[in-house]
């Protein structure tokens, strides 16, 4: 996840990778997933505007957070 602000002000979120949500025997520990998780919900619903790098992490954004996918725009 990489938030930064675009040349109007508006806060966006990129998010590259969610695979740590789909699969459960990934490398992170279930603290850490739930941090990550809860970083993530939050930086989304915050942000103006969503960048997902690829259509299989927009499909997740909408799978996990239930952000609508018109917000959502790919990289």
């Amino acid at each position: 996840m990489k938030k930064y602000k675009d040349k109007a002000g508006v806060k966006v979120v990129e998010v590259s990778d969610l695979s740590f949500l789909r699969e459960r025997d990934h490398k992170y520990g279930w603290f850490r997933r739930h941090y990550k998780h809860l970083r993530i919900r939050r930086a989304l619903r915050k942000a103006g505007k969503i960048v997902a790098t690829d259509p299989v992490v927009a499909a997740d954004i909408y799978k996990y957070y239930r952000i609508p996918k018109d917000n959502i725009s790919l990289k």
